[in-house]
């Protein structure tokens, strides 16, 4: 049985064994500590293969190869919490800034949806969110990187994080709300391209301008 523990079925079949051998007035009892011990080993999978590293950027960076690419959410929300405590101890706006969005994109990420039983069962590390609230909370998180945004003008991020705030009142359903973000996501970048007029912006397939681009969620979204 100790081959299969590191499977997710593994997991299953091991604490289903131990709650219908025991007697049924210790059935509680082990079924409590049968789900305790998958979440021990739960994290602990998770934690393999990631590096480590003190540089809160470079944990962002691992978090959001994790949930983007890896379908691996659970390491990826320890490392963007790590790099939260890193950033408020060095008081670095630009990092916080860069933080609180990862985290934004993390809440909406498709890796949780593979992981939803987990989360119902157990929880995000953030008590404040679920799986059922995670498309607010992702709002919240855009919103907290802009304000750290704000502070230190980078443009630039203002940009992508207003864009990214219309598109989280999209997924909300919250249509009529996405105007205002993507208002402010044209007039960061306009700032940005006079300040730096070299800047390039990936834009999606498709798209010749990143105000084209607007325009389009605009119009989708009754905005003009």
């Amino acid at each position: 049985m100790q081959r299969h523990i590191r499977t997710r079925h593994g997991f299953r079949h091991l604490i289903r064994i131990r709650i219908f051998i025991v007697m049924p007035k210790e059935g509680i009892m082990i079924k409590i500590t049968g789900y305790v011990i998958l979440g021990v080993l739960l994290q602990g999978c998770a934690a393999m293969l990631v590096p480590e590293t003190n540089d809160p950027r470079e944990k962002l960076g691992w978090a959001t190869e994790l949930f983007n690419n890896q379908e691996r959410p659970l390491p990826a929300e320890r490392l963007i919490r790590e790099a939260i405590e890193i950033c408020k101890a060095s008081n670095d706006d630009s990092c916080l800034g860069k933080a609180n969005v990862t985290y934004g994109f993390f809440f909406r990420s498709n890796s949780i949806k593979k992981w939803e039983k987990f989360y119902r069962e157990n929880g995000f590390m953030d008590k404040e969110a679920n799986i059922d609230s995670r498309l607010e909370i992702s709002k919240q998180y855009f919103e907290k990187g802009i304000e750290y945004y704000l502070k230190t003008e980078e443009y630039d991020a203002l940009t992508n994080a207003y864009l990214n705030l219309g598109f989280a009142y999209y997924f909300l359903g919250a249509n009529k709300e996405e105007c205002g973000p993507y208002e402010k996501s044209l007039e960061s970048y306009k700032k940005n391209i006079t300040r730096n007029p070299e800047a390039n912006v990936a834009l999606p397939e498709g798209a010749s301008s990143f105000p084209e681009y607007v325009a389009a969620q605009q119009k989708r979204a009754g905005c003009i």
